[in-house]
């Protein structure tokens, strides 16, 4: 199974491109970053996490342009957010920026997407909150058709645009993997319409469930006539041991991210290195 790190990226935080060059040097698979575009002052929506929200998720840089500068400092990672809100970005505008972020890094990027947790920040975004993943199915659907060879067209509820040109194209044809975020009982019929692959949340699904979800996933893309073999999950957060990815394996995980979360560069480095010793040396 692989390892990847996902870091939350602050201007006073480890600087990412001595993190990714570190990360690619230990032997780590992938480095995942977060989105969130504006933080409102002022929320009802609980923090998923529990308790207050952190401070540095008002503080976010954008994922894209960071991992531009993560892919300019590698040559092997795997590049990945984890995830975009996809529903509070313009699809076409979003579609050019992944398409050239596949580019600059020579097809290593991965775009992880969900519909978010915050309300707020959706609505002043424009996302009609009850209908967000409904958003989220649009702008995937009219960006693949950006990708596409050719002119891309779209009409759709929220996206509707005419025969344009949008380019460049992505280098993983034809698009990037795209990787769903939920465990909500929709999530299977979602990833087999318009995803490759999956991102649940550690502390929210149980190996039975993961196993349970790959059974039903495998089913619905045989319906679908899909091929289920390029299928991944990739489970958000772990306890750091080896015993644990051993039953994340198990249950068909194909990557794990370990959560780096906001600290000084120093302490960044000396984490990622310590998992490092305990989850990749032989």
């Amino acid at each position: 199974m692989q390892v990847g790190i996902f870091y939350m990226p602050t201007a006073y935080t480890a600087d990412v491109v001595t993190l990714a060059r570190r990360v690619e040097e230990l032997g780590f698979e992938s480095l995942w970053m977060p989105d969130h575009p504006i933080m409102p002052v002022e929320r009802t929506s609980p923090f998923p996490g529990g308790g207050e929200l952190p401070a540095s998720y008002g503080h976010l840089m954008d994922p894209l342009v960071t991992l531009a500068a993560a892919a300019g400092a590698t040559d092997r990672i795997r590049l990945g957010t984890g995830i975009v809100l996809a529903a509070e970005r313009e699809p076409l505008v979003l579609a050019k920026e992944v398409a050239t972020l596949d580019l600059v890094s020579n097809g290593r990027f991965e775009l992880g997407v969900g519909a978010g947790w915050q309300r707020e920040e959706a609505e002043i975004l424009g996302v009609h909150w009850r209908r967000r993943w409904a958003h989220v199915r649009e702008h995937v659907l009219a960006m693949k058709a950006c990708w596409r060879d050719g002119l891309a067209e779209f009409h759709g509820e929220y996206v509707d645009f005419p025969p344009v040109w949008s380019d460049p194209k992505p280098v993983q044809r034809p698009h990037p993997p795209i990787l769903i975020a939920g465990e909500l009982a929709r999530a299977p019929e979602r990833i087999a319409e318009y995803g490759d692959g999956w991102i649940p949340r550690f502390v929210r699904v149980t190996p039975e469930e993961v196993a349970a979800t790959r059974r039903r996933l495998e089913s619905l893309y045989r319906e679908a006539g899909r091929d289920f073999s390029t299928f991944r999950v990739t489970m958000f957060g772990s306890h750091p041991d080896r015993e644990t990815h051993r039953r994340l394996e198990d249950a068909g995980v194909d990557r794990v991210l370990q959560v780096l979360r906001v600290s000084p560069e120093e302490d960044a480095l000396a984490r990622v290195e310590t998992w490092a010793e305990r989850l990749l040396a032989a």
